[in-house]
């Protein structure tokens, strides 16, 4: 059985691999308790946050569907019950600084798209 779960870190940091199947994979990794993978929790936020940088900064190409479901899956890992057992296990989860920068400017982009939509609606 667990032949099928081999090379999911490769799968997610190749080329080759479709960012939409990446993503399918990292969520399936995440939530299954077969799916054997050292570190498991501190590699899927890595990956998840590198992925996230990267299309923030025009490193990489990225279906703007699929970021928004990076969006959500990080949301969904950070609000786990399954990543407070971790943590209240004693166990050390870091989460890279870059991701609060994208953050921060997504919301700047976001309010500033708003207040135009405002000004223009009002001209």
């Amino acid at each position: 059985m667990a032949a099928i779960y081999t090379g999911i870190h490769q799968k997610l940091k190749s080329s080759q691999t479709p960012w939409s199947d990446k993503l399918k994979l990292a969520q399936f990794a995440w939530a299954s308790s077969q799916c054997i993978l050292p570190n498991k929790e501190q590699v899927l936020l890595d990956w998840t946050v590198h992925a996230l940088s990267c299309y923030y900064s025009k490193k990489v190409k990225v279906p703007l569907e699929v970021v928004e479901r990076l969006w959500t899956y990080l949301d969904d890992v950070l609000n786990s019950k399954k990543l407070s057992n971790v943590l209240s296990q004693g166990k050390n989860i870091t989460l890279n600084p870059a991701v609060s920068q994208v953050a921060h400017n997504q919301h700047i982009t976001l309010c500033f798209v708003d207040f135009l939509k405002i000004l223009f609606q009002e001209a």
